[in-house]
C-alpha cells in the first residue's frame, strides 16, 4: 500500500498467488502420481528460495503480480504432494493426527512468521525479512533431497498408470462427502484471506499498535496449530462429521462477532476462538478426503482438495478488498460470515464411511 495500491489491488495482488494454484494444482498432482513426489516438491522449494530475492527490487507495485505469479507455480509444487506424501505414509487410523501435526506445522508459520518478520524489519530494515525467508527456502531444499525418500509404489511402468486412470477418484456414495469436505478448507482459505488482506486495517480501526497487531496473528495461528493437533488426535477416534460441524459453527459465530470487538482483549478471544474453529475441523476433512478417496490418486486427490482452499484465498482477498471499498471493513464481515453459514449447512451432508471399510 506504500506503493500506491488500493484495497482493492491489494486483494487482487494477494489473490494471484491462489489464482495460479488454482489453474495448476489439480495437473501437477496427477503428475506427481506418475513421476513421483519428491522432485517436483524440491523444484517449488527452490522457486521459495528464488522468489523472496525478487520482492527485494520491487519498485513498483505491479511487479509484485509476476513475483506473486512465480510464488504459486513453486507452491503448487508444494502443498498437495506434501500432503499426498504424508497420507502415502501414514497408518489408516493415524491420518487424522498426521494431518493435524502437517496443518500445525502450517499454522505455526503463520503465527510466529509475522512477530519474525516484525523484528528483522525493526532492527535491519525491510530487505532482512526477505533474505531469511531465501535462506529457509534453502534449508528447505537441502532437508527434502536430503531426508525425504520417495515412495517406491510411485515409481510405476507406464501400463500401471494406464489402468490406475481408470480407478473411481472418489467412493461410490461419497461425492457430496467430498464436496462439503472441500467447502470446509475452502472457509480455511476465505478466513485466511480476511486475514493477509484486512486484518491490519481492521486492528487499526480499533486504535491497535503494530505489536498488537503482530499479537493477533500470533494468537489466530497458535490457536490453529495447537486445535489441529489435538483435534486430529480426536478425528482418529471417529465422529469426524460432528467434529467438523461444530467447528464451522464455532468458526462462523466467532467471525461474525467481530463486528461487536472493540478491545484488544476482545479479538483476542474472538480470533483465539476462530482458530480453534479452525483446527476442529481441518484435519478430520483431509482424513475423510483419504478415506473416501482412490489410493493410487491421491496427488490427484489432494490437487483439487487444496484447489478449494485456493479457491477460499483467492475469493477472499477479492472479496474483502471489493467490500471494504463499498461498504467498509463491517461489510467485508457481514459477506464473509454469510459465505461461513453456507458452509457450515453443507457440512450437515457429510457422511462417514464404515471404518472397516476405509481404504489403506
Amino acid at each position: 500500500m506504500d506503493l500506491g495500491a488500493s484495497y482493492t489491488l491489494l486483494g487482487f495482488i494477494i489473490s494471484v498467488y491462489g489464482a495460479v494454484q488454482l489453474i495448476i494444482q489439480i495437473p501437477i498432482g496427477r503428475l506427481s502420481d506418475r513421476i513421483g513426489r519428491k522432485k517436483l516438491i524440491l523444484l517449488g522449494l527452490i522457486s521459495f528460495t528464488i522468489t523472496p530475492l525478487l520482492y527485494i527490487y520491487a519498485t513498483n507495485v505491479f511487479f509484485l503480480i509476476p513475483i506473486r505469479v512465480l510464488g504459486g507455480l513453486g507452491a503448487s509444487a508444494v502443498w498437495p504432494i506434501a500432503m499426498a506424501l504424508i497420507v502415502d505414509q501414514a497408518n489408516r487410523d493415524k491420518r487424522g493426527s498426521a494431518m493435524g501435526w502437517y496443518n500445525a506445522v502450517f499454522y505455526s508459520a503463520l503465527a510466529f512468521g509475522p512477530l519474525i518478520g516484525g523484528m528483522l524489519y525493526d532492527q535491519f530494515g525491510l530487505e532482512a525479512p526477505f533474505y531469511f525467508w531465501a535462506i529457509l527456502g534453502l534449508a528447505s531444499v537441502i532437508i527434502v533431497f536430503k531426508k525425504i525418500d520417495e515412495p517406491a509404489r510411485h515409481i510405476l511402468h507406464p501400463s500401471i498408470s494406464m489402468v490406475r486412470k481408470s480407478d473411481r477418484l472418489i467412493s461410490q456414495g461419497f461425492k457430496t462427502t467430498f464436496w462439503a469436505c472441500c467447502g470446509v478448507v475452502m472457509l480455511v482459505g476465505i478466513v485466511g484471506g480476511f486475514n493477509f488482506t484486512m486484518l491490519p486495517s481492521y486492528s487499526a480501526q480499533l486504535g491497535l499498535s503494530a505489536t498488537e497487531i503482530g499479537l493477533l496473528y500470533l494468537v489466530f495461528g497458535s490457536a490453529t496449530a495447537i486445535s489441529n493437533i489435538q483435534f486430529g488426535m480426536q478425528a482418529d477416534r471417529g465422529r469426524r462429521k460432528l467434529m467438523i460441524s461444530s467447528g464451522c459453527i464455532l468458526g462462523t459465530v466467532s467471525f461474525a462477532m467481530l463486528l461487536e470487538a472493540s478491545t484488544l482483549a476482545q479479538t483476542v478471544i474472538l480470533l483465539a476462538a476462530l482458530g480453534v474453529g479452525l483446527g476442529m475441523g481441518s484435519p478430520a476433512a483431509s482424513a475423510l478426503i483419504a478415506d473416501t478417496s482412490s489410493p493410487s490418486r491421491r496427488g490427484e486427490i489432494f490437487g483439487i482438495f487444496n484447489t478449494s482452499r485456493m479457491a477460499g484465498i483467492v475469493v477472499g482477498p477479492l472479496l474483502a478488498g471489493l467490500t471494504a471499498d463499498m461498504f467498509s471493513l463491517n461489510g467485508a464481515i457481514i459477506v464473509f460470515s454469510v459465505i461461513a453459514t453456507a458452509v457450515t449447512i453443507g457440512t450437515l451432508l457429510i457422511k462417514e464411511p464404515q471404518r472397516t471399510h476405509r481404504k489403506q
